[in-house]
């Protein structure tokens, strides 16, 4: 699996748009093949500051949406939104679930 982590600089007063635009991108994005789930995360201490992650099953999956004239359509949106942006993309090594609901919380310790 493969992680796209996306830190973006809004521009002042494009928050609420920045916000809309990208919930729109997501659903678009989201019907493609292999894209296994995105989140927006904002910084409290810059509300500004937006950091996006997307999950995508292969390279290829990732490389078919961001090669689609639908990713072209939705970033030229994002772009006159905001003020600066940079871009990884991380092999996601492991991770780990929670434990399912009928399985304890907490655990004795002794």
């Amino acid at each position: 699996m493969i992680r796209t982590v996306l830190t973006m600089k809004v521009r002042e007063g494009c928050a609420e748009a920045f916000e809309r635009a990208w919930r729109d991108a997501a659903r678009v994005a989201g019907d493609y093949p292999g894209c296994l789930g995105q989140t927006m995360l904002r910084s409290p201490e810059d509300p500004l500051r937006y950091t996006i992650t997307a999950d995508w099953a292969s390279s290829e999956s990732l490389t078919a949406y961001q090669l689609s004239e639908d990713r072209k359509s939705l970033s030229a949106t994002l772009d006159r939104l905001r003020e600066s942006a940079t871009k990884s993309l991380l092999d996601i090594v492991a991770h780990v679930s929670p434990p399912t609901a009928s399985a304890p919380t907490t655990k004795a310790r002794s």
